[in-house]
């Protein structure tokens, strides 16, 4: 869609300025326009979705927020790991370990 390139051009400035001026903010909510000046006109549905998959490929995170607005987050997923089951150890590696065997000397005192 042509009629989004000024549009996208003038978004990731936004959000440039917004995360240099807001770093503890990682959240930015954008309204698409249902028109630019010069441009025909386009289906606004088609522009929302537009916008959203060009962000994501970009590597962002967004919402849409019926009717026109957009959720945008660069922050980045926090991975989880899933439990890996383990095997249980064998009760030989449950034995006991003296470090240093002067710190037991009291034992040993009558």
């Amino acid at each position: 869609m042509k009629a989004m390139r000024p549009v996208l051009a003038g978004l990731f400035q936004s959000i440039k300025v917004h995360a240099q001026q807001n770093p503890g903010s990682p959240y930015f909510a954008f309204e698409v326009p249902s028109f630019v000046f010069g441009y025909p006109l386009f289906d606004h549905a088609e522009a929302i979705d537009f916008v959203k998959t060009t962000l994501e490929e970009q590597g962002f995170q967004v919402w849409n927020v019926p009717p026109n607005l957009l959720m945008i987050s660069w922050m980045k997923p926090a991975r989880q790991t899933a439990a890996k089951p383990g095997i249980p150890k064998p009760p030989v590696d449950y034995r006991p370990f003296v470090y240093d065997e002067s710190a037991f000397a009291y034992l040993t005192r009558e």
